[in-house]
């Protein structure tokens, strides 16, 4: 079966778990794009870590550590005891020990709840926390970031939420205010949510950040991770990966990077478990989010904005010295007029 479309996969398709089918339905859309949980898998999360971590040119962790570094008391203290923190996206919560340590300082004991797709991954990484702290209680969910705060939205605890490491940005530009009122309704006025957001828009910066360093994670494990839940023949030879950024100067809506893998010459994607064949013209995309944009370059006029939009008011806010980068405090505005 050769298809452009996903309405054109078989109905017989077996052995294919329903998560995985929204790949395929974004795989075979006219804008060829895949959902950006997908690349971070446990042996993506893992690359993504190492990277993140030691990158002389992508600085979004030794920005965000930084700031974190010096304000966690300020964060951690937004919230009153019993608090419940919640990191959504965490990953291995390298820079949440920082909120970790400052909670435990002030209140002693609480609940954990870091928030992943990578299940397993954060399932080890708790069991790491609470051998580092002990008496510290860890409750790994997988999930996409919405189940997350839907999860812990009827806890009686003040919640306070971490979306760390700029992946905010990552939401369409589209959406993000939609995406803020959903998580807004699910908070009381005693909780916060705590954005960390790149202001970073140096084009010659931004171009060495985005460059062929994350190729292993974005081109070659994606597609090795394809190849293995569809039974594909995908050639990371035959796919460029590209950068592009959008710039934007209004108090609307940031400026955007744009990834994407390039096909190199027409081909066609061989499907196995799927009985499906993609046929990719020269130079055809698959982006890496279905919005326009996989990464947001704000300012703090845009921020305000957004907040206010959103159903929320900007309780404080925080800068690495730089002033590339910060990370922001939201509380729920009342909504009652």
């Amino acid at each position: 079966m050769t298809s452009d479309r996903a309405s054109d996969v078989s109905d017989d398709v077996i052995d294919v778990a329903d998560d995985l089918m929204s790949v395929v339905a974004s795989l075979t859309s006219s804008r060829r794009y895949v959902p950006q949980w997908y690349v971070y898998d446990t042996r993506g999360s893992e690359l993504c870590e190492e990277l993140i971590q030691k990158s002389k040119t992508y600085k979004v962790w030794q920005h965000e550590y930084s700031i974190l570094q010096t304000h966690a008391d300020d964060i951690a203290s937004k919230v009153s005891y019993p608090a419940v923190l919640v990191d959504l996206g965490s990953g291995a919560s390298s820079k949440t020990r920082l909120i970790i340590e400052a909670m435990r300082k002030l209140y002693g004991n609480f609940t954990f709840v870091p928030v992943d797709m990578a299940k397993e991954f954060i399932e080890t990484c708790g069991r790491r926390l609470e051998t580092d702290y002990p008496g510290l209680t860890v409750e790994p969910f997988g999930g996409l970031y919405m189940d997350g705060v839907r999860h812990v939205a009827s806890r009686d605890e003040a919640k306070l939420l971490l979306w760390l490491g700029n992946s905010f940005s990552n939401v369409s530009v589209h959406h993000q205010v939609e995406m803020l009122q959903d998580i807004r309704e699910q908070l009381t006025e005693r909780d916060r949510l705590v954005l960390g957001v790149d202001m970073n828009a140096d084009r010659e910066a931004l171009s060495q950040a985005y460059g062929d360093q994350w190729i292993p994670i974005w081109r070659d494990n994606f597609i090795c991770r394809l190849n293995k839940d569809f039974g594909g023949n995908m050639d990371v030879d035959r796919f460029e990966f590209d950068y592009e950024l959008v710039e934007k100067s209004t108090d609307e809506e940031p400026s955007y990077v744009v990834l994407s893998l390039i096909s190199s010459g027409k081909q066609r994607v061989h499907f196995e478990t799927l009985g499906l064949d993609i046929d990719f013209e020269d130079g055809e995309k698959i982006y890496f989010y279905e919005g326009p944009n996989t990464s947001c370059k704000w300012n703090l006029r845009q921020l305000r904005r957004l907040a206010e939009k959103s159903g929320f008011a900007v309780d404080a806010h925080w800068t690495n010295d730089e002033e590339n980068y910060c990370v922001i405090c939201l509380a729920p505005a009342d909504t009652s007029d």
